[in-house]
């Protein structure tokens, strides 16, 4: 179910830049490696964390489909992106050990 809410701007965005950062490592996974992908996915974290962090709106949490129950905002919100950028920069600068806990290193 949609809301009625009207979208904000800077959230339509948001959305470009998630579909292509979705396209860029989809294609890195299906064109150049799995370690390039993971690459790929780590840099998309940090990035999608810097974006978040500056962005200055809260972390909005519910049901999908129903409105939002509450958004997270101030310092809580401050250090769940800064935790998935940090969990970003791991993944980005070691693939294999991101690789090996998602299962993607089986052959």
């Amino acid at each position: 179910m949609a809301t009625k809410k009207p979208q904000a701007p800077q959230s339509a965005d948001a959305s470009v830049v998630g579909w292509v950062s979705f396209l860029a490592v989809s294609a890195l996974f299906l064109f150049v490696s799995t370690k390039a992908g993971t690459r790929g996915l780590g840099i998309s974290m940090v990035v999608g964390s810097i974006l978040q962090h500056f962005s200055g709106r809260g972390i909005e949490y519910g049901w999908e489909g129903r409105p939002p129950s509450g958004t997270i905002t101030g310092w809580p919100a401050a250090l769940f992106t800064a935790a998935l950028g940090v969990a970003g920069l791991a993944v980005a600068i070691w693939p294999e050990v991101a690789m090996g806990f998602f299962g993607w290193d089986e052959e």
